[in-house]
């Protein structure tokens, strides 16, 4: 997953209690509460909120005064961000821990103000990663390989930032490498045990096109994240994607069972079973657009003419990008007799949109627009 500025900037002043592996040159943290605090921080920083959330619980219960904990739980929160900063400022925090604190409620460029502490003489690599997206150095793909280099130990997300750079020509890269791109990706998932660098892997592939490969990537990452997780959304999406085909024959024969079907009663309990429980609709006798319960869709389907026959044809199936949406456009054909004995020839061309339903897993029409096309349209309500 790609780290937005915000979440960069909260994620990048994290550090841990030990000397070989802190991000932070100093502690407040306790040795065990450091430990767990130290792997809070690690999933923070690469993206795995829940999990650094967790983590920075458990690292608290054992040692209610580690700052890195308050901290990494505050920056992984939402709507409680701000009363748990506020407490975190009322602990005894180290040093790197205040100025981590510091830099997170403060108002001004953060990037810049990285840099000014690591010039200061501050060597703990957490500021160093910061001030990586300070362009004032250089581009940020070019000071992420700097800090990589010079922090082999700490470079997890710096490969995972390179990786989204060289594959979307991003942050001072100027042509989209994929050779390169998948490299970083080999070094990320080499340093990172997390679920993330399968993510990353899953989403990279996904918009270079790589399908399977992206399905594979994300099975991975669901697996190391939990299921359900946040990973869970990508594997629906990439699974229906590798499906499309079987998926499309599906709304296809939906199209035809919903618009081809009698006014018996089975056939009316089969319709309704394809309806959204409210759905919108613009007829092709050209009268206003309207929103309709199911009973009320039901109802107008055989209003003011008895249908003696109606085909559906040519239907084409697209989706939208998670495959979530289709749109199918077809023509609908055939003959009716108004009240007064009169046989219409009735030909629309038709589009119908359908919704995935995220509880049942079931492709509801959620929308129907029909337009005379050589033929008559149905009958008016007027």
């Amino acid at each position: 997953m790609k780290l937005f500025f915000s979440v960069i900037f909260l994620a990048s002043l994290g550090f841990t209690a030990q000397a070989q592996s802190s991000w932070f040159g100093n502690t407040s943290c306790s040795d065990d509460g450091a430990v767990i605090a130290d792997q809070a921080f690690t999933s923070f920083i690469n993206v795995e909120r829940s999990m650094a959330i967790g983590m920075a619980r458990a690292a608290l219960l054992i040692d209610e005064g580690c700052g890195i904990a308050k901290l990494v739980q505050a920056n992984a929160s939402g709507d409680s961000q701000d009363a748990l900063l506020s407490e975190a400022s009322e602990m005894s925090l180290s040093s790197d821990e205040r100025l981590w604190l510091d830099l997170t409620q403060s108002d001004d460029p953060w990037q810049p103000a990285a840099t000014a502490i690591v010039e200061s003489g501050n060597e703990a690599p957490v500021f160093s990663w910061m001030s990586s997206w300070d362009t004032n150095r250089g581009t940020v793909a070019e000071n992420m390989e700097d800090f990589a280099e010079a922090y082999p130990d700490h470079a997890a997300s710096a490969y995972n930032m390179l990786a989204y750079a060289y594959a979307d020509a991003v942050w001072g890269v100027e042509e989209a490498d994929m050779v390169r791109a998948l490299r970083y990706l080999d070094l990320y998932d080499a340093a990172h045990e997390g679920p993330n660098a399968a993510d990353s892997r899953s989403e990279i592939l996904w918009n270079a096109g790589e399908k399977a490969g992206a399905w594979t990537a994300i099975r991975s990452a669901v697996d190391k994240g939990g299921n359900p997780s946040m990973y869970a959304d990508r594997a629906g999406t990439i699974w229906r994607a590798m499906n499309e085909e079987n998926l499309a024959k599906a709304i296809h024969d939906q199209v035809q069972a919903f618009w081809s079907g009698s006014d018996e009663e089975a056939d009316m309990e089969a319709r309704a079973a394809l309806l959204a429980p409210t759905s919108s609709h613009c007829d092709s006798n050209l009268e206003a657009c309207y929103s309709a319960t199911k009973d009320e869709v039901l109802a107008a389907l055989g209003a003011g003419a008895e249908w003696l026959s109606l085909e559906v044809s040519d239907v084409d199936v697209t989706f939208n990008s998670d495959y979530r949406t289709a749109v199918a456009t077809h023509m609908n054909a055939g003959q009716y007799k108004t009240d007064d004995d009169n046989v219409v020839e009735y030909r629309a061309r038709a589009s119908s949109v359908w919704s995935l339903d995220p509880w049942s897993g079931d492709w509801l029409l959620i929308h129907g627009n029909f337009a005379p096309s050589g033929g008559a349209g149905i009958p008016s309500t007027k």
